[in-house]
């Protein structure tokens, strides 16, 4: 009789980055639902890029670009580990997309207007295939430590 083999499942090995912010774009988009219908209502959907350099490269890269926005209907999925965001590309620069929740947008928001966000951090999967999960992220006016 032979033995079946079980397969070890690897843990995923994660990145740790931090990254000072050269550019901050903030944006906002107005428009109205239905605005031919009878009841017309106003739209808005907020959102910053942020541009910036990694204190270390992934796959000899260093420019990230974080996009984050507003939602409302902000859900936790059932992907595990849970993820805040996700690395969507690695070349030219690292891309990284993730909704917020309205009350932290507007502290996010709030911090970019005023000159103090300035540095992020970043623990993400490892990348494969050019993309990734984000586990956790962190802005702040100072190097995490």
């Amino acid at each position: 009789m032979t033995k079946k083999r079980q397969r070890k499942l690897k843990s995923e090995e994660t990145l740790r980055r931090h990254v000072l912010i050269s550019t901050i774009r903030p944006r906002i988009d107005l428009s109205m639902r239905d605005a031919s219908g009878p009841n017309p209502e106003p739209v808005s959907d907020c959102g910053l890029e942020l541009r910036g350099t990694m204190t270390e490269p992934v796959r000899d890269v260093q420019d990230v670009t974080l996009n984050l926005w507003v939602d409302r209907n902000y859900r936790v999925g059932k992907n595990r580990p849970a993820s805040v965001g996700f690395i969507t590309q690695i070349r030219p620069a690292v891309g990284v997309i993730a909704p917020c929740r309205p009350v932290d947008f507007e502290y996010l928001w709030s911090l970019a207007l005023s000159g103090q966000l300035t540095h992020a951090y970043l623990h993400f999967t490892k990348p494969r295939y050019r993309s990734a999960s984000v586990l956790s992220m962190a802005f702040s006016n100072q190097p995490e430590e």
